[in-house]
């Protein structure tokens, strides 16, 4: 981060506003500009006016955010707002990894007084069979909770994986352990979240070539969007006896390890039932130092498990 963007998180009015925010900073930003009668429309336009310019102006051009500004009369309060969004996603993405490394006996949100009866499991997580759970999100008592975003572009990934989490739970009974948003407890009156749709498209999985794999089948892929954060992502499929464990990570590129973990996957497939047995995810944070060991493996490497927190 810049002189000038450390001053300017040091001055946010609105950071406290977004942390618990349903709705992503892509979107809530706009929203708010378009309603002068907000309740965090002034305190957005204070921190709209105080943005470093040698920052703002360093960002716009690596960024290309002149391509976004088609339908904005005011261009410099476009360049402006895609400037905050961008730093409200890193600066609220630090903030949530701090309090996700939180060792204290109750770290956020289940310092809350609503969850003080919350049993917390390894790993600061919480079965979801201790919550009313609807299509989206996890209540308990009259306040509901989320699923903890495993990007800093908090709302898509998060709502398909706790969309499929509720499914197989209501549906099949299973007991998922989950870790809670630090940041998001909403009354249930206030609980309206984002709506999603997406296109499904591709070749199912060949289980049964998988099945008959007798030595691991890896592979690896580079992103190769040049604004990307993502690095590369790593998968292995190991038969081990009747089981089929598949691994998977993706990485950030090594300048983003400040504010964005690593997505890990791991699922054992029961060759004999035809049944998933295990299925896990984390997200996984890096030192410098961790990161320049973890980027000379491969993740089919079994020396890999210790590095990082999770």
């Amino acid at each position: 981060m810049g002189e000038g963007e450390r001053e300017m998180k040091d001055k946010f009015k609105t950071i406290e506003y977004f942390k618990s925010c349903l709705l992503d900073p892509m979107f809530e930003v706009f929203r708010i500009l378009n309603n002068p009668s907000h309740e965090q429309y002034n305190n957005l336009i204070f921190d709209l006016n105080h943005i470093d310019k040698s920052s703002l102006e360093e960002c716009v051009k690596e960024n290309n955010i002149d391509f976004y500004l088609d339908k904005f009369e005011n261009k410099g309060q476009g360049r402006r707002a895609y400037y905050l969004i961008n730093l409200l996603h890193k600066e609220i993405a630090k903030e949530r990894i701090l309090a996700l490394l939180d060792k204290s006996p109750r770290p956020k949100p289940y310092n809350s007084e609503n969850l003080r009866e919350i049993e917390i499991i390894n790993d600061n997580l919480v079965s979801i069979k201790k919550f009313n759970i609807d299509d989206f999100g996890y209540q308990h008592n009259d306040f509901v909770y989320e699923l903890t975003p495993s990007i800093i572009t908090q709302s898509n990934s998060s709502y398909w994986i706790s969309r499929a989490i509720i499914k197989f739970a209501k549906e099949r009974g299973f007991n998922f352990k989950i870790r809670l948003d630090p940041f998001i407890e909403k009354h249930k009156s206030e609980y309206r979240p984002m709506f999603y749709k997406m296109f499904i498209y591709g070749k199912p999985l060949d289980w049964e070539r998988l099945k008959k794999l007798s030595q691991d089948e890896f592979g690896q892929w580079f992103d190769e969007k040049s604004d990307s954060e993502i690095g590369i992502t790593d998968f292995v499929w190991r038969p081990e006896g009747n089981e089929l464990h598949f691994t998977c990570e993706e990485l950030p590129k090594s300048n983003c390890i400040d504010y964005r973990g690593s997505r890990f996957f791991h699922a054992i497939f029961d060759k004999t039932t035809g049944n998933i047995k295990h299925c896990d995810g984390a997200i996984r944070f890096y030192s410098k130092e961790e990161f320049g060991e973890r980027e000379k493996y491969h993740v089919k490497n079994l020396k890999l498990e210790k590095l990082g927190q999770e």
